[in-house]
């Protein structure tokens, strides 16, 4: 059966003249207590209790628990009690126990559509120890209907955590129907009717309730001359439970009802009166006395409470030997900085140093690529102007050298546009390098009347790359496209680049006639191995005769900009 309730034990009854007498708990077995502290443990490890009561906890302790064990005195079972670690509890502490009111909505059949609680714990406001003095709390709900629910039910119980005692009381329980069809009126329903059976008496029912739960003792009435009675829930036993609730043919019908208003008062006291464990974090240096005690039902005192002393030894630091060494500590770590100091000074030195040798490192290859590859085709430019003009008499030698003097110029041309690329910092990304691979591969192997299809990703990581990284790829692909050219006689070439998480991947993968393993290592693979291990790359080459050939250069990231 699906239902909430609340665990809830008053000592005491109602007047039978209409006004509630006040539940007084009864008082205490001599001044012998029935709860106790049974063990203390820090970080898990029991603490042994001299007979004084003393418990002795070591500093830094990350948890200090503390056990109560509940017992019974002369016969009777065990009430609530009540706890304060003075220095630490602002007030009294009770275990937390929880009671619930629960509103359920039902099928045609009786079966639970959904259902809404409403716990209540501790103590509610105005209360003063008996019924009869506290005041009620309003409580208001607005539920909205669910699909399939024909009924409404109210359902209260005792079936919570079994060590939870208390007293619960609830009066003027009503709900509003709103119906769907904004047209109707509302309709308002007392829950709590004045009719029914031995209503001047405790164990009276009224009509439409019925108690449930395996003690149905627990679900009593208070009753009130002229009013219906208090719906009242006592339970002073942690191995039994009981309740009440709404028949189902006193639960109000939901036909064309989109929603349902509940309103109801309550007071209640609520506690614990089984074993429990209490735990303290970090509990600074110092003496607290931990005070433990019995109460009623209804929360009031009946014992005088136990104390329990729990004593934080202070910490190490705080003894002389210890300021002496903290101050030792603070020489050697006076020094310990001002060697870290020299040190980062140094290191900073050193990272100068090292970006000095990158860019002369940077302007070498500069210079050297402008001495291979611009001198060598000035020369040639040279040289062809110089043929033009000995050959100035005949017409077709002249243009055939003006066609090579313009095919070297443009050579030139973007051979000083990919110097420019690869020295200019704002290319210095993967965003900066792939557009300008890209273009590259499709303008040489168009020129070559080989097709070239691209296999990039819409959006690529804004990744750092260094302009020798750029370079060094930049120079492998040129490489490798211009085997494919000079060597395969392909129809297509496949250029694939991918960035995953910290790796770059380059495959370069052409149709061609393919060679066999050991001409692949020879045809300038060495001079590629080399670029590729300057950059700490990987590169791998593989072909077959009448299977083309694919190479592939896998570059570890640095990270996003």
């Amino acid at each position: 059966m699906w239902y909430a309730s609340a665990w809830i034990a008053v000592i005491g009854g109602v007047s039978l003249d209409g006004s509630v007498r006040a539940l007084g708990g009864g008082g205490a077995v001599g001044d012998e207590a029935m709860v106790r502290v049974g063990r203390v443990t820090a970080d898990g490890v029991e603490l042994p209790q001299d007979a004084s009561g003393l418990v002795r906890v070591k500093a830094y302790t990350r948890m200090v628990d503390v056990d109560f064990s509940t017992g019974s005195v002369g016969g009777r079972a065990p009430l609530r009690y009540r706890f304060q670690l003075e220095g630490v509890d602002a007030g009294w502490r009770d275990p937390l126990g929880v009671m619930r009111f629960t509103v359920r909505f039902n099928d045609s059949k009786g079966n639970a559509v959904s259902g809404e609680e409403f716990d209540a714990h501790g103590q509610s406001p105005g209360w003063t120890g008996a019924l009869e003095t506290s005041a009620f709390i309003p409580r208001r709900a607005s539920l909205e209907v669910p699909a399939g629910a024909a009924r409404l039910q109210i359902w209260m119980g005792s079936a919570g955590p079994a060590q939870t005692m208390g007293v619960y009381a609830l009066e003027g329980l009503a709900v509003t129907l709103v119906p769907a069809d904004p047209q109707q009126a509302s309709q308002r329903l007392e829950l709590i009717s004045g009719t029914g059976s031995l209503l001047d008496q405790p164990e009276g029912t009224p009509l439409g309730w019925a108690r449930h739960g395996n003690r149905l003792g627990v679900a009593q009435i208070g009753p009130r001359r002229g009013r219906p009675p208090l719906m009242v829930m006592r339970d002073d036993r942690p191995d039994a439970f009981g309740g009440w609730l709404t028949g189902n043919e006193h639960s109000p019908l939901l036909e064309g009802i989109r929603r349902v208003d509940l309103e109801w008062r309550e007071a209640y006291s609520i506690g614990w009166g089984g074993s429990a464990r209490q735990s303290y974090a970090y509990l600074p240096a110092g003496e607290y006395r931990l005070r433990l005690q019995d109460v009623t039902l209804e929360g009031q005192p009946m014992a005088e409470s136990s104390v329990t002393r729990i004593v934080v030894v202070p910490p190490f630091y705080e003894a002389p030997w210890f300021r002496v060494l903290l101050g030792l500590a603070a020489v050697g770590g006076a020094a310990g900085w001002v060697r870290r100091a020299t040190r980062l000074r140094m290191q900073r030195r050193l990272d100068a140093l090292e970006r000095e040798r990158v860019v002369d490192r940077e302007r070498s290859r500069i210079a050297r690529d402008l001495h291979d590859n611009l001198g060598a085709d000035l020369t040639h430019l040279a040289l062809i102007s110089d043929l033009a003009q000995a050959d100035a008499a005949d017409p077709d030698k002249v243009r055939k050298c003006f066609d090579q003097i313009f095919e070297t110029a443009r050579n030139l041309t973007r051979q000083v546009d990919e110097i420019v690329w690869a020295v200019n910092p704002a290319n210095d990304s993967l965003n900066g390098f792939v557009p300008f691979l890209s273009n590259y591969a499709q303008h040489f192997l168009s020129a070559a009347e080989v097709a070239c299809r691209l296999e990039i990703p819409a959006s690529l990581p804004d990744t750092p790359l260094s302009s020798a990284e750029r370079h060094a790829l930049l120079m492998l692909v040129k490489e490798a496209l211009h085997n494919v050219v000079k060597h395969a006689h392909a129809t297509e070439v496949r250029l694939r680049i991918r960035a995953e998480g910290s790796l770059l991947e380059i495959v370069v993968e052409d149709d061609g006639c393919g060679m066999a393993e050991r001409v692949v290592e020879g045809d300038g693979t060495g001079n590629m191995r080399q670029r590729a291990a300057a950059i700490g790359a990987s590169l791998e080459r593989w072909s077959s005769p009448g299977e083309g050939t694919t190479l592939r250069v896998r570059l570890g990231l640095k990270g996003s900009v």
